[in-house]
């Protein structure tokens, strides 16, 4: 299933329900008419499961009397030839500023816009066009942390693979030649991955991410689920932070007893920071406890409560 389809019931009022699975993930819109209606992502391990969670979606509307209907004409497919700034510009509400993309001296076919730099939530906006600005690769730099010239490195590391995101791989994780800033690899997502655009419809499958990133914040082997939780979700790493800190790869499963964190059997991602709580309570539990923790190489090293390493020790093996 790449289109959406579309389920209706016909009540009070007129209920919809439409969905689309595209790779690991799938999309569901649901509503009253006119009543504005919602949106959902859910984002699973692999294809097949993908598919599975949508046949069940699909069988539970129709048990429920949905019916299905026409899919609506997607936005997607009508302006697939238009550039994607144009897309992004057409979109401007009518009492919003238009956004103005300048060009940035000495890069082909590279655009900027800035968001409020002197705010402590500006950023700005990159944009590195490929197929006459069809496509794109995005970016995007926290005001307090962007330098031009570190900007400027990656840029040119990216130029010469702007395509890289389009080969129907979900990342690439990739060595830096230098370092830019104190960054040495760089990030290359998908456009269902990244989710540049996602509030752009018409533009979200073109417009891909890039960002440089510390060797140990993404695994080596990550699957698209992982790289997913990575970068969105929770305590999701703050990429268009340059100035940041690394934040390693903390991959979990554990047994704790007694205590309030479920037991999981595979591993999961977290923050360095819920590894030391989870360490604070390994300590006071029962001898049978244990927690595996895996870094961005695979390697895994088991705790127990008799056995606790310290923290920055810990830490060295997952950076380093």
């Amino acid at each position: 299933m790449s289109g959406w389809r579309r389920f209706e019931r016909q009540g009070a009022t007129l209920e919809y329900w439409e969905i689309r699975q595209e790779g690991i993930r799938c999309f569901i819109r649901w509503g009253s008419d006119p009543a504005p209606g919602k949106a959902s992502t859910s984002v699973l391990d692999d294809e097949e499961r993908a598919r599975c969670h949508a046949a069940r979606k699909i069988n539970d509307r129709l048990r429920k009397g949905f019916a299905e209907v026409d899919p609506p004409r997607d936005p997607a497919e009508a302006d697939v030839g238009t550039p994607v700034l144009d897309v992004i510009t057409r979109a401007t509400g009518p009492h919003s500023p238009i956004p103005q993309y300048l060009p940035v001296d000495g890069f082909d076919q590279v655009y900027r816009r800035t968001h409020a730099s002197d705010h402590p939530m500006g950023f700005y906006e990159y944009y590195v066009l490929r197929d006459n600005g069809r496509g794109a690769v995005r970016f995007t730099v926290r005001a307090g942390s962007h330098k031009a010239d570190t900007v400027a490195s990656f840029l040119e590391f990216l130029c010469s693979r702007r395509d890289l995101a389009f080969d129907g791989r979900s990342h690439h994780k990739l060595p830096l030649p230098s370092p830019v800033g104190s960054f040495d690899h760089a990030l290359f997502c998908s456009p269902a991955l990244g989710r540049a655009c996602a509030a752009y419809p018409a533009a979200a499958a073109r417009v891909a991410t890039a960002f440089p990133v510390f060797n140990c914040e993404i695994g080596d082997e990550d699957a698209e689920v992982l790289v997913d939780a990575r970068i969105h979700g929770h305590g999701a790493l703050p990429y268009s932070d340059w100035g940041r800190r690394p934040q390693p790869v903390v991959d979990l499963r554990f047994d704790v007893q007694p205590s309030f964190y479920r037991r999981t059997q595979t591993f999961k991602v977290y923050r360095p920071a819920d590894l030391q709580k989870l360490m604070d309570v390994l300590s006071q539990a029962s001898p049978q406890s244990w927690v595996e923790v895996r870094s961005f190489r695979g390697e895994t090293t088991r705790l127990a409560p008799g056995t606790l390493p310290h923290f920055a020790d810990l830490l060295s093996f997952l950076t380093n």
